[in-house]
């Protein structure tokens, strides 16, 4: 099977996006979804939507949706969010992120507060980041997640790192008391997120966490995460 001319130009664009080292699994999964005849886009969006097709096929197929600039897209990325399979719903919450323009703020949110799946309520905390809602009910679900305690810390680290550019002096507010949370990997997510923000106010917080906080956490200290922030507030158009 061969794609047709115009879903091959879209193939061919999406590969040359890709940096180098990872164009040969690109173009693993397009050989795998093509085989299995997905040769256009409406054959596309068709082994999404067929639960009798493999899992494994179904989320090659939801990664390149996400990717191709399909128009509507989207619908398909929705109707998955209520998929039986855990990964599918996560890949989907993912491409709504990369796809929705802001439209699939509220499927993202219900699966925020109701989805079972922590990688699903994840992957929808990343997405709500990257589409930065100003939606009043968005900034405060996730400002939910950050302060509630009984969450685990992964998810409550991503939750501050998803506020990172939704803006609200209340937000920065709730940035600025996650600094002192018990979790060292909320307070560099925090710190993190109070740097995209660039609110001035953050500064006295920031340096003393940056005097006092060396706690190591997977991606640095929690202080040299504060020092990075007080650059980029201080300095904005500094060229990294």
């Amino acid at each position: 099977m061969k794609p047709d001319s115009e879903f091959k130009e879209k193939l061919d664009a999406l590969v040359l996006s890709i940096a180098a080292e990872g164009r040969a699994q690109v173009q693993k999964t397009i050989t795998t979804v093509v085989n299995a005849g997905g040769v256009s886009e409406s054959a596309l969006r068709g082994i999404v939507c067929d639960r009798n097709r493999g899992t494994s096929l179904r989320l090659d197929a939801c990664w390149l949706l996400a990717r191709l600039g399909i128009e509507s897209a989207d619908d398909e990325l929705e109707a998955l969010m209520s998929d039986p399979s855990e990964q599918l719903r996560e890949e989907a919450a993912v491409g709504l992120g990369l796809v929705s323009q802001g439209k699939a703020v509220d499927v993202l949110l219900k699966a925020l507060e109701q989805d079972s799946s922590k990688p699903v309520r994840l992957a929808a905390l990343h997405a709500l980041g990257i589409l930065s809602s100003p939606r009043p009910e968005s900034a405060a679900a996730v400002m939910r997640v950050l302060q509630d305690s009984t969450e685990d810390d992964d998810t409550r680290a991503d939750a501050a790192e998803a506020l990172a550019h939704v803006k609200g002096e209340h937000i920065v507010d709730a940035l600025i008391a996650a600094l002192h949370d018990r979790s060292p990997l909320v307070r560099y997510s925090a710190a993190y997120a109070l740097g995209e923000q660039g609110d001035r106010r953050a500064l006295p917080a920031l340096n003393e966490i940056a005097s006092r906080d060396h706690t190591a956490t997977p991606w640095g200290t929690v202080a040299s995460r504060a020092l990075d922030s007080i650059e980029g507030i201080t300095n904005p158009n500094r060229c990294d």
